[in-house]
């Protein structure tokens, strides 16, 4: 049997600019993308057409898994590129041939369930704190821990480009708000800004956290 990446290049690669909608809600997909590159991220709108992130899908993962797994008719939520990205358009039946073919494929797509699973664990611990201040911090903690890289001992640099706007929404707070805890954990020397791209000093960090901060995670 051939290896996942050997059978991935034999489909077409589609390319999306950031904010490129890459799947509609309620839409019935027509090919599940598995991502090459980038970053791609999950969204409901709601009643007042305020966007309501769900989470984040990086390289490897497969879109939107539920569909290919046939538990769901339509996708369930917005699917965007948060910065430029690719993904491989693969037929759903092909793909879920392969998958049930092989033991080891099978194996990597389970442990990619479980590490959504830590994901989605650490996104709703952040959702949890009651006050603001905690609910940036705990998404800034979720956000190194899973999408950041090592510059140096103790700094981790966020590896997709986040803004004020993103952190709001992601944790039900507005902007402004967002804005003023994050001026504090800049003048803490807890976080730099760079563009839209974080700097964490997960050493500073550890010190406000109730849970001890481990960057260094099995993928």
């Amino acid at each position: 049997m051939i290896n996942l990446e050997t059978f991935l290049h034999q489909y077409p690669v589609e390319s999306f600019k950031r904010g490129n909608i890459i799947l509609h809600q309620d839409v019935e997909p027509t090919h599940a993308f598995v991502v090459k590159k980038g970053v791609i991220k999950t969204y409901n709108i709601t009643s007042k057409g305020e966007e309501q992130p769900i989470g984040f899908h990086v390289a490897g993962d497969i879109i939107p898994l539920e569909w290919v797994f046939q538990k769901i008719t339509k996708s369930m939520y917005f699917y965007e590129a948060s910065n430029n990205c690719q993904v491989y358009v693969v037929p759903k039946e092909e793909l879920l041939t392969y998958i049930q073919s092989d033991l080891e494929v099978m194996s990597r797509v389970l442990d990619r369930v479980v590490w959504r699973g830590l994901v989605h664990s650490t996104h709703i611990n952040a959702l949890e704190q009651s006050k603001a201040s905690d609910k940036v911090l705990y998404t800034i903690h979720y956000l190194a821990l899973y999408f950041g890289h090592d510059l140096k001992k103790d700094v981790v640099e966020i590896s997709m480009p986040i803004t004020q706007q993103d952190i709001a929404n992601f944790t039900g707070l507005t902007r402004e708000t967002v804005g003023i805890e994050l001026k504090k954990l800049v003048q803490q020397k807890i976080i730099l800004t760079r563009r839209h791209h974080y700097v964490v000093k997960t050493d500073k960090l550890n010190e406000l956290l109730d849970d001890e901060y481990e960057h260094r995670l099995i993928r």
